[in-house]
């Protein structure tokens, strides 16, 4: 079964104004649509994992014009459930339809991310999988990150690390910050990721706190 990581690449008025805030504000490390259904009775709803600062973000949806409702629920651990209702949209009656057509599998969460993106996983035939990106609007254009067969076993752990995390966490590994002994200091990972020695650690501290937590979460542990 073959899948494929893509990155979709969200121009114009295709891009949300909530994730338009994301770019703006440093307050929200992942956000995470769960599920959604489009153009019911003319309103599209959805739930989205976020990992940031709640305040911020809830003023994003007070200002987005399209969102009529939305209910948020706080975990306790700096992130929050947050329900959507907003009116319906055509680009993503468009989207939810290419990934809803016989043959493929849009498998959740999807993840919004700086500069306009969202990475996702489709699985299914390969021929179906190829005339989807196609058939995407023009306001949306599409990279393959990883095809390959799918095992969802990829996913039994994810310790929900951003992109900077990833990065923060590759570079220390890369230059042996976590060998015994160490071998280098948070200044070359710091100079790796080109910014502070107090960022770099900040990404590093939370990168391992979230592999840490996923681990003890597993049900195998």
């Amino acid at each position: 079964m073959k899948y494929l990581r893509l990155t979709l690449r969200f121009s114009g008025d295709a891009l949300h104004p909530v994730h338009e805030f994301i770019d703006r504000h440093d307050g929200v490390e992942r956000d995470l649509l769960l599920h959604g259904n489009t153009a019911t009775d003319g309103w599209d709803t959805f739930l989205f994992y976020v990992d940031g600062e709640r305040e911020p973000y809830e003023a994003a949806l007070e200002s987005a014009e399209q969102v009529v409702d939305y209910d948020l629920t706080s975990l306790g651990d700096g992130s929050f459930y947050a329900y959507l209702k907003q009116e319906e949209s055509s680009i993503d009656d468009q989207l939810f339809g290419l990934f809803s057509r016989t043959g493929i599998i849009l498998v959740p969460p999807v993840e919004f991310v700086e500069g306009g993106r969202a990475t996702l996983t489709a699985l299914g035939d390969p021929e179906v999988l190829q005339s989807t990106l196609d058939d995407l609007p023009p306001e949306v254009s599409a990279s393959v990150e990883r095809i390959g067969e799918y095992d969802g076993r990829q996913a039994a752990f994810d310790p929900g690390l951003t992109d900077r995390q990833r990065e923060a966490a590759a570079a220390a590994v890369d230059r042996g910050y976590y060998a015994v002994p160490r071998e280098c200091g948070i200044e070359d990972v710091a100079a790796a990721l080109d910014c502070s020695t107090g960022t770099a650690a900040e990404h590093l501290r939370k990168a391992e706190r979230n592999v840490m937590c996923a681990l003890v979460e597993l049900r195998s542990f």
